[in-house]
C-alpha cells in the first residue's frame, strides 16, 4: 500500500461518487416501491448486491491487467465501491481468506462481524437515549 495526498484524492472521489450513487439508489428505489422503515429494505439489499457484483469486476479487471493504475484500483474499490456499499469490502476481504483456505477464520470473521455489528449499534443507539436526557 502507498499513502499519498494524491491516493487519498482518488479515493476520497470515488467515496463521493459512491456515496452519492448510494444516496440516488435508495431514493429511486424507495420511491418507485413505496418502501417505508418498517418494510423490508430491499433497497439496502440491492446495494450491497450490486457492490459486491461491482466490487469483483474491479478486481477481476485488475488482477487481469485491465485496469493497472493503483490509483484508479484505488479510487474504483476503497472509494467508489467503498462509498457505495462497505459490504462489498466485506465479501472481498472473504473472498481472499476463502482463497486462502482459512475457513475457520472466514466463519469467525462472517459472524463476529453481524452480531458485533447488531450489538454495536445497539449500543450506540442506547447510548445516544442516555446522551439525550
Amino acid at each position: 500500500m502507498h499513502l499519498s495526498l494524491k491516493t487519498l484524492i482518488f479515493v476520497g472521489c470515488g467515496c463521493f461518487i459512491g456515496g452519492v450513487l448510494r444516496y440516488l439508489t435508495t431514493y429511486f428505489i424507495c420511491t418507485r416501491w413505496g418502501i417505508s422503515s418498517t418494510d423490508m429494505p430491499w433497497h439496502t439489499l440491492l446495494i450491497n448486491f450490486g457492490g459486491c457484483l461491482f466490487m469483483g469486476l474491479f478486481c477481476g479487471l485488475a488482477t487481469a491487467g485491465f485496469i493497472e493504475s493503483p490509483n484508479l484500483r484505488l479510487a474504483l474499490t476503497a472509494g467508489l465501491c467503498g462509498g457505495y456499499s462497505t459490504l462489498a469490502a466485506f465479501a472481498f476481504e472473504n473472498t481472499m481468506l476463502l482463497r486462502a483456505g482459512q475457513y475457520f477464520t472466514t466463519g469467525s470473521y462472517v459472524l463476529a462481524t453481524l452480531i458485533g455489528s447488531l450489538l454495536c449499534f445497539i449500543a450506540g443507539y442506547a447510548l445516544a437515549n442516555c446522551l439525550s436526557r
